[in-house]
């Protein structure tokens, strides 16, 4: 029998979405208040000659270099402590020169900043709340946050109310990730949607199914469109993993299908 997925809460995500927001940003500044006091009582303990010195192995820069890289942030409002050159610009190019990265960053701060306009905007969204949830993003690499925010245009999905964001795998990498609430939202909306269908496997793995499957139907197609995902390839050591394993096997399911059947 063929079923439907039920629309997420707007509103009550997006309030605890904001209230983390909160608590994060102040637990970050008290945080940077320490660890500044800690270098300064350091400074200030030991300031004798050290034995080595490699003064001479490091580049000189100007005085408007060295300004540009210490001051590189999005520019619309983050704060002080998220102001650190993305890994994955550092590294992109090692022969690149301070002045090309700043002037890279600064490429993808403006950038940035008219996508941040543009999203909340399409969302109907407070514009300061979309750049708090953004500012917050400290470890993500400004090319990752420029493909969410254009990814939430294309699909028309907001991060306050958790229907889409980051994930970071095991290699360091990032993606942004399409959350089941997303999912939810994307299928309700999609005028062709017409069901979608879920099968497990007889088999078991520690007492849980060896593959989920789901199929997704559409109005404008014969066959249902269908994917499988298998248990062993998808399990993770999260706890939440280890809590509900059938439920989070069979969000992989959709998520796959989905991706096929009306996100491609």
């Amino acid at each position: 029998m063929k079923s439907t997925l039920n629309k997420p809460s707007k509103f009550g995500k997006r309030t605890h979405t904001l209230k983390e927001i909160l608590e994060r940003k102040e637990a970050t500044n008290n945080e940077s208040t320490i660890k500044d006091a800690v270098e300064k009582d350091l400074c200030q303990a030991d300031k004798s000659p050290k034995r080595f010195d490699i003064k001479e192995d490091l580049p000189t820069l100007s005085p408007k270099q060295v300004v540009n890289l210490k001051t590189v942030h999005f520019d619309y409002g983050q704060s002080p402590q998220a102001t650190s050159v993305p890994t994955s610009v550092l590294t992109s190019n090692p022969t690149s020169t301070p002045a090309n990265l700043a002037e890279s960053i600064n490429v993808f701060n403006g950038l940035i900043h008219k996508e941040v306009s543009s999203a909340a905007k399409l969302l109907e969204i407070d514009e300061d709340e979309l750049k708090a949830w953004i500012d917050l993003q400290i470890e993500v690499p400004a090319k990752t946050i420029l493909n969410l925010l254009r990814t939430i245009q294309n699909l028309r999905l907001d991060p306050l109310n958790e229907e889409i964001g980051f994930t970071q795998y095991e290699d360091g990498r990032w993606q942004v990730f399409i959350t089941i609430e997303g999912c939810s939202k994307l299928l309700n909306q999609h005028s062709q949607f017409n069901g979608l269908v879920f099968n497990q496997a007889d088999t078991l793995v520690d007492g849980i199914p060896e593959w989920i499957e789901c199929s997704i139907f559409r109005r404008d197609r014969i066959m249902p469109i269908t994917v499988r995902e298998y248990l062993i390839e998808v399990r993770s050591d999260k706890d939440i993993w280890k809590k509900m394993p059938r439920r989070m096997l069979r969000h992989r399911a959709l998520q796959q299908c989905l991706r096929l059947a009306i996100a491609a």
